[in-house]
């Protein structure tokens, strides 16, 4: 069952290194289960929508680093009525990060819905 997300937001798949394509449905609950385990009970939607935004926020023109990654995630979230702590913010995004790295990802296709 797919997980809702922001309307019109990118619903990327992403490529494996094994050539397998998995959507971003499939990161996202990878994503949830990795912080499930380290204490963080989140519900797919706000990881979701947590992870479209901050791909949104990454493409904009500003250099990245953590905090201000974070900082303008929250702040988009807060503006969709999405309340989370820079925790848990900072946890989606790093787990997020470090399931693209366990998964061997090497190409990500976007899709605008």
């Amino acid at each position: 069952m797919p997980i809702p997300g922001i309307p019109g937001a990118s619903e990327p798949t992403f490529r494996t290194r094994d050539r397998q394509w998995i959507g971003l449905d499939t990161m996202v609950r990878e994503t949830g289960a990795e912080l499930s385990e380290e204490g963080f009970d989140l519900s797919p939607y706000v990881v979701k929508v947590t992870i479209q935004t901050g791909r949104i926020v990454v493409s904009g023109p500003e250099d990245a680093n953590v905090d201000w990654l974070v900082e303008g995630v929250q702040e988009q979230l807060r503006e969709r009525r999405v309340l989370i702590s820079d925790a848990q913010v900072r946890a989606i995004l790093t787990t997020y990060a470090g399931v693209i790295a366990t998964m061997e990802i090497e190409e990500i296709n976007e899709f605008v819905s």
